[in-house]
This record gives C-alpha cells, sequence and structure tokens, in this order.
C-alpha cells in the first residue's frame, strides 16, 4: 500500500468523523428547540384561556356600568319629578301637608338610593379599571409569547435545512414470536428529555418517526424502578409530550429515564 493512499485514506476517515460530529450537533440543537417549542405552547396555551376569562370578566362588567348609569339617570329623572311635586304641594293648601310629608319622605329613600347607587357606580369603575389592566398586561405576554413561538418555529426550519445527515432509523425485528409461534408487536422504548414538574408532563425523544400515536401509555423507569405511567398527548416529527397519569412520581422523574410502552 502506497504512502499516498494511506494518507488520502486518513483524510476520508478524518473527514467522515467530522461530518458525523456535525450531524449530531445539528441534531442536538434541533431537539432542544423542539423541547422550548413544546413548553412555550403551553405556556401560550394557558395565557390565552387567562385572556379569554379576563375578556368574559370586562365584558360583564361594562354592562354592569351601563346598566348602573341607567338606574342613576332614572333616579335624578325621579328626583327631578317629586321635586316639581313637592313645589306644586307646597303651593296648596294646607289640607295637602300629609301628601307633602309622605312625598318628602319618598323623596329623601329616593335621595339615599341614588347614592348608593353611585357608590356602586364608583366601585365598578375601579374594577373596570383594574380589569382593564389585567388585560391589556395578558395581552402583552400573549404578544410576547406568540413572537417567540413563531421565532422558535424558524429556527427550527433553520436547522432543518442546514442538517446534512439522516440519522438512521431504528430498525424493530418483526419476526418476534411467542411459545405458540405467533408475531409479537415490539415494544417501543425511548427516552425522557424535559421534565416539567409545574403542569405535571414530560417531554420523550420518540415521535412521528417512530409512529407514536397519541393515547398510548408508557411507564417511566429508573432503571428497575417503576416510576409512574404517562399518557401521550401531543406529537412531533421526532419528540412527543405526555402528562403524567394519577399516582406517578413526577418528583422522581428526571432528564434520561426510560419509557417502555406499557403493555
Amino acid at each position: 500500500m502506497s504512502k499516498t493512499f494511506k494518507i488520502v485514506l486518513g483524510l476520508l476517515v478524518v473527514a467522515s468523523i467530522i461530518s458525523a460530529v456535525f450531524a449530531v450537533i445539528g441534531f442536538m440543537g434541533k431537539e432542544r428547540e423542539y423541547m422550548k417549542r413544546v413548553v412555550l405552547e403551553d405556556k401560550l396555551a394557558l395565557t390565552l384561556k387567562e385572556k379569554r376569562g379576563l375578556e368574559k370578566d370586562l365584558e360583564t362588567v361594562k354592562t354592569a356600568k351601563e346598566q348602573m348609569e341607567t338606574k342613576i339617570a332614572k333616579f335624578e329623572e325621579k328626583i327631578k319629578e317629586f321635586s316639581s311635586q313637592l313645589e306644586e304641594a307646597k303651593q296648596n293648601s294646607e289640607s295637602a301637608s300629609v301628601d307633602l310629608e309622605a312625598k318628602k319622605a319618598e323623596l329623601a329613600k329616593i335621595k339615599a338610593d341614588l347614592d348608593n347607587e353611585k357608590k356602586e357606580k364608583l366601585n365598578i369603575s375601579k374594577k373596570l379599571e383594574s380589569l382593564q389592566s389585567d388585560y391589556d398586561k395578558v395581552n402583552r405576554e400573549a404578544s410576547k409569547l406568540t413572537n417567540e413561538k413563531i421565532d422558535l418555529e424558524k429556527r427550527i426550519t433553520e436547522l432543518q435545512e442546514k442538517q446534512s445527515v439522516n440519522l438512521d432509523k431504528i430498525v424493530v425485528n418483526s419476526d418476534e414470536r411467542d411459545n405458540t409461534g405467533q408475531a409479537v408487536k415490539p415494544v417501543m422504548q425511548g427516552k425522557v428529555l424535559v421534565v416539567n414538574k409545574e403542569y405535571s408532563f414530560i417531554v420523550t425523544d420518540i415521535g412521528q418517526d417512530k409512529n407514536i400515536q397519541k393515547g398510548m401509555k408508557f411507564d417511566v423507569m429508573d432503571g428497575s424502578k417503576f416510576l409512574g405511567r404517562a399518557e401521550i398527548d401531543k406529537v412531533y416529527d421526532t419528540m412527543s409530550s405526555a402528562a403524567i397519569l394519577s399516582g406517578g412520581k413526577i418528583n422522581d422523574m428526571k432528564k434520561g429515564n426510560v419509557i417502555v410502552e406499557s403493555r
């Protein structure tokens, strides 16, 4: 074997190693962006839900304020009416004094009711201002999260376009059979990428590329220790998120735990 051939062969090996390293780096970057996107989508969903609730409360308070203003206008109209009647009664004979006192009492009651309605209107106005402030804050947060999501999606697309080497797909032996000679469906396995203890869900490294489907259940294992069961609720190209079912030890779960398809 000539010296030149050995040098060329060595260069080819080094080039192959460098290409593989860049492919792995690109894949890891893509997975991190997918993970951020999943967490961001959940946070955006909660923020939009809070926004809808505030919008409903805001509309209710606005309606109450309008009704209160209508009632106040009616009370003021009644005051004018009774004031006019009072002046007319004063000009009548002394025989109308009893009716006059009744009118005064009714007028005093209406004035008291008007004061109460004005206080209630003030309280509603303050509540309306507070709700408007909260609504504006949620609107800003929703816009910020939407922009962050769009940015993440662009970065993921760029990573996909730059990735020059496709990872080999996992090949499962389809000829595995049980004691009766019938084919046994292979057990799907993967790993935990992220554990979200606040919202009780995990992100896994298996997705549509492994034929995973929404609703599939997996056992979360730490070695031989069973930590709980998770149900797939969102599926992406190379990853998925799963909600931890009741009884699961979410506080004991961590990145790197193995997930095994439940049977």
